[in-house]
């Protein structure tokens, strides 16, 4: 519970507690919290505090608000394995689908488009000097939310018609083998975090500003002739990136 001696201002205490509660399983993913009036009686604060400790769990994601529902405890993250002791591991869909499989979720690639684009970073990390470039812009639905976006970056002339070919595949790299005959291996992975364009965040469904994880990387073919340089946008608030390690 909270106490006023404490170092700690109220509504940390407030958001603390209820962040043990979600943990410790008091308080399931998807349950509705109790109302301000109610959680500001309980711990003996006033509402203020308590919207306070609300808005801090919002902003890392923990709390969702309903507008006209009330507060809900969000679902968990996606988390993305990484491992450090296969560098040629296969690059599919395969992991995005085995970290929603977890979470007991329905996952859904689209394509949004296909069409040539220029891009200095995708050009330089495959080696392109004067070939067109392809961008495919794919968008990653759980169930019925929007998770991530991706802009797949590939040499055109190598994959003709892929807009057309993409019918009855789940992803692009679905399309790449089973079309093509090309399969991917990672070649190297980049992470970083950036703000929500207005593009991205009207994709995503986000205010602009939102919090978004970057994963940009290189994969190549079987041959290892670079292939495909991709930059994935995720909602900070539904993904995660895990580390692992040999030991």
């Amino acid at each position: 519970m909270v106490s006023r001696h404490a170092t700690s201002p109220l509504y940390r205490q407030v958001a603390e507690e209820l962040q043990n509660r979600i943990d410790g399983g008091t308080y399931r993913r998807g349950d509705r919290l109790p109302s301000e009036n109610d959680l500001s009686a309980e711990f003996a604060v006033n509402r203020l505090t308590v919207r306070r400790a609300i808005g801090e769990l919002v902003r890392i994601g923990v709390l969702r608000v309903r507008q006209g529902a009330g507060t809900f405890i969000a679902p968990p993250m996606m988390r993305f394995e990484v491992s450090m002791d296969n560098p040629r591991q296969l690059s599919t869909a395969a992991g995005i689908k085995e970290a929603v499989d977890v979470l007991g979720r329905d996952v859904h690639e689209t394509l949004l488009s296909a069409a040539p684009h220029e891009d200095a970073d995708a050009r330089e990390a495959l080696g392109l000097r004067r070939a067109g470039l392809l961008r495919v812009e794919t968008l990653l639905m759980v169930d019925s939310e929007r998770w991530l976006v991706s802009s797949s970056y590939l040499e055109a002339r190598r994959f003709p018609r892929l807009a057309a070919r993409w019918a009855g595949h789940g992803s692009l790299y679905d399309v790449l083998r089973e079309e093509y005959g090309t399969g991917l291996v990672y070649s190297w992975r980049a992470f970083t975090a950036v703000a929500a364009d207005p593009g991205d965040a009207a994709v995503l469904d986000v205010p602009p500003g939102s919090p978004l994880m970057v994963r940009e990387g290189l994969s190549v073919d079987t041959e290892g002739r670079p292939t495909v340089f991709v930059r994935r946008r995720c909602r900070g608030d539904r993904v995660k990136f895990v580390f692992r390690y040999p030991d």
